[in-house]
């Protein structure tokens, strides 16, 4: 059920283990029949009313971007994913990382510790790589990173040995019921732990899981020098504490996994340096599409010039945003899309008395703004705090339009 990549995937090894058995693909594009013409064991269900085929199934692989929120399936049981047979297979070698946010950053640096250590380890799941496009290379000693979307855990039935939970904030309310549904697919990722596994996660979060053995973060007894890393911020400096204990449990030394951290770099588009152009620093932190990552960013940079803000609105509270940049005033605030001026209606009050307002279409407009009311010195941070799929196809579309345009300056 979904084409795309992943379900692409799944197709494949489907189709690999049984040359004959008779599959279904369910998708809204129509196009996909065109992709599986040679294929003659296959019934298609496209268009609009696909889903209504997961009643003649008997097992139904469901890609993450399918959204069942208004579909009222009679047997959730037979539904699966690459994920949680996955899981079945190699879950007790396996660490998994989910979160609203940070988790591509733990998850990266959670492969680049137990790299940095000798260990064979394999990076895959949210961050791009399918799972079972990588079976073939997993032996008994690989240590598997499995970076895990709520989308993924949502049918979830097996969980892995380690689990990482760094936080759950409103957020892809388009895809569940509402925010409970949300959260409770992200807790899956423990709920199925064996008594010997491990969960690491917050204090607050530790109370809604059952699970065996509870590591709760950020843990004082782990000492880092956050000037000796390239990971900056509060935020990262608890999610390097995480990635220490989670490689615990595979034999990595404590002493060892923070000199190891200390070299890693930051990926794209998260608070991201792209340079100084025409006197004005910019920061490429176009991952933030919640209030609580711009809070984050804000906090870890400092003294911000200008910030862009807002996208696609998909119905966010933005007081806590609000009321952090009265407290900590930006001098420039540029905002785009609708939900900039959601934003916008919510900061345009006399206690942002010390702040600039703009409004620009995208981020072209911005920077006309930019070159004409950022101070030389100052830094220029998009952290838009919301969705990206106004204007471009995802947030590092986003980004990397940013950064050509910081870089045309």
């Amino acid at each position: 059920m979904g084409l795309g990549r992943e379900g692409f995937s799944t197709y494949k090894l489907l189709r690999a283990a049984f040359p004959d058995k008779l599959l279904g693909v369910a998708d809204g594009n129509p196009k996909i029949r065109e992709t599986l013409r040679e294929d003659k064991n296959i019934t298609f269900h496209l268009g609009n009313d696909y889903l209504q085929s997961i009643n003649k199934y008997d097992l139904i692989f469901k890609s993450p971007g399918i959204s069942l929120k208004d579909y009222e399936c009679s047997d959730k049981e037979k539904i699966t994913s690459q994920t949680d047979v996955f899981m079945e297979l190699f879950g007790r070698q396996t660490i998994g990382v989910t979160g609203t946010k940070g988790k591509s950053t733990t998850a990266s640096l959670i492969k680049h510790i137990l790299e940095q250590n000798g260990k064979d380890v394999i990076l895959l799941g949210n961050i791009g790589i399918p799972a079972f496009d990588k079976i073939s290379e997993i032996k008994k000693e690989t240590i598997v990173v499995f970076e895990l979307s709520a989308h993924q855990l949502e049918y979830l039935h097996h969980s892995p040995k380690v689990a990482v939970l760094l936080n759950i904030f409103p957020e892809h309310l388009d895809h569940f019921v509402n925010f409970n549904a949300y959260k409770s697919a992200k807790l899956n990722i423990a709920q199925f732990q064996h008594p010997d596994d491990t969960l690491i996660t917050t204090e607050t979060l530790s109370q809604d899981i059952d699970s065996k053995s509870i590591v709760v973060y950020p843990e004082k007894e782990i000492k880092l020098e956050p000037d000796k890393m390239k990971l900056k911020g509060a935020h990262n400096i608890n999610n390097i504490k995480v990635a220490v204990r989670a490689v615990a449990p595979f034999n990595v030394p404590e002493a060892a996994a923070i000199k190891a951290a200390e070299n890693f770099d930051p990926l794209p588009h998260r608070m991201e340096y792209i340079g100084q152009y025409r006197g004005i620093h910019f920061y490429n932190d176009s991952i933030s599409t919640i209030p609580e990552s711009a809070v984050a960013a804000l906090k870890a940079i400092g003294k911000i010039d200008t910030l862009i803000l807002g996208g696609f609105d998909r119905g966010l509270d933005y007081s806590l945003l609000a009321d952090f940049i009265k407290k900590n005033p930006v001098k420039n605030i540029i905002f785009t899309g609708p939900a900039g001026k959601k934003m916008l209606l919510l900061f345009n009050r006399p206690s942002f008395s010390k702040t600039n307002f703009f409004e620009a279409e995208g981020l072209e407009e911005a920077f006309a703004i930019i070159k004409e009311h950022s101070a030389e010195n100052g830094i220029c941070l998009l952290s838009p705090a919301a969705a990206s799929y106004d204007k471009y196809h995802n947030f590092e579309h986003r980004g990397d339009v940013f950064k050509s345009l910081a870089k045309q300056l």
